[in-house]
Protein backbone atom coordinates (compact mmCIF):
# COMPACT_ATOMS: atom_id res chain seq x y z
CA UNK A 1 0.00 0.00 0.00
CA UNK A 2 1.16 3.97 -0.56
CA UNK A 3 0.57 6.77 1.76
CA UNK A 4 -1.10 9.48 -0.11
CA UNK A 5 -1.26 11.69 3.25
CA UNK A 6 1.70 14.16 2.13
CA UNK A 7 4.49 14.54 5.18
CA UNK A 8 3.82 13.41 8.75
CA UNK A 9 5.20 16.45 10.49
CA UNK A 10 3.44 20.20 10.44
CA UNK A 11 5.03 22.77 9.03
CA UNK A 12 3.42 26.42 9.97
CA UNK A 13 2.41 29.07 7.20
CA UNK A 14 2.92 32.54 7.64
CA UNK A 15 4.31 34.43 11.01
CA UNK A 16 2.30 33.04 13.54
CA UNK A 17 2.09 29.07 12.68
CA UNK A 18 -1.20 28.83 11.10
CA UNK A 19 -1.46 25.19 9.72
CA UNK A 20 -3.52 23.47 7.13
CA UNK A 21 -6.02 22.08 9.46
CA UNK A 22 -6.07 25.25 12.35
CA UNK A 23 -9.62 27.20 11.85
CA UNK A 24 -9.00 30.16 10.19
CA UNK A 25 -8.69 33.87 12.27
CA UNK A 26 -11.92 34.86 13.30
CA UNK A 27 -13.53 31.80 13.36
CA UNK A 28 -16.10 31.01 16.74
CA UNK A 29 -17.28 27.46 16.81
CA UNK A 30 -20.99 27.60 16.70
CA UNK A 31 -23.39 28.57 19.69
CA UNK A 32 -25.18 25.82 21.60
CA UNK A 33 -28.85 25.30 20.84
CA UNK A 34 -30.86 27.99 22.18
CA UNK A 35 -33.88 26.42 24.36
CA UNK A 36 -37.71 26.24 22.55
CA UNK A 37 -38.40 29.21 23.99
CA UNK A 38 -36.16 31.64 23.03
CA UNK A 39 -36.63 29.91 19.71
CA UNK A 40 -40.21 30.88 19.54
CA UNK A 41 -39.29 34.09 21.08
CA UNK A 42 -36.91 34.90 17.65
CA UNK A 43 -39.45 32.65 15.57
CA UNK A 44 -42.35 35.39 16.16
CA UNK A 45 -40.24 38.46 16.51
CA UNK A 46 -39.07 37.16 12.56
CA UNK A 47 -43.01 36.73 11.96
CA UNK A 48 -43.87 40.45 13.04
CA UNK A 49 -40.59 42.37 11.07
CA UNK A 50 -41.58 39.90 7.94
CA UNK A 51 -45.41 40.91 8.34
CA UNK A 52 -44.30 44.84 8.81
CA UNK A 53 -41.94 44.59 6.12
CA UNK A 54 -45.01 43.08 3.33
CA UNK A 55 -47.14 45.88 4.67
CA UNK A 56 -44.65 48.41 4.25
CA UNK A 57 -43.64 47.05 0.91
CA UNK A 58 -47.26 46.66 -0.34
CA UNK A 59 -48.28 50.62 0.51
CA UNK A 60 -45.12 51.57 -1.28
CA UNK A 61 -46.01 49.33 -4.04
CA UNK A 62 -49.62 50.84 -4.36
CA UNK A 63 -48.71 54.65 -3.91
CA UNK A 64 -45.98 54.34 -6.69
CA UNK A 65 -48.97 52.92 -8.83
CA UNK A 66 -50.81 55.59 -8.26
CA UNK A 67 -48.29 58.23 -9.09
CA UNK A 68 -47.49 56.51 -12.46
CA UNK A 69 -52.06 56.61 -12.97
CA UNK A 70 -51.38 60.02 -12.58
CA UNK A 71 -49.00 60.93 -14.52
CA UNK A 72 -50.57 59.13 -17.45
CA UNK A 73 -53.79 60.93 -16.04
CA UNK A 74 -52.40 64.01 -16.72
CA UNK A 75 -50.42 63.32 -19.82
CA UNK A 76 -53.14 63.19 -22.19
Amino acid sequence: MVYLGGPRRRRGVGPRGLYLHDPPPGYRPPRRRLPLKDRQRVAREDRILLRATTVIAAVVVVAILVIFAVMIATRG
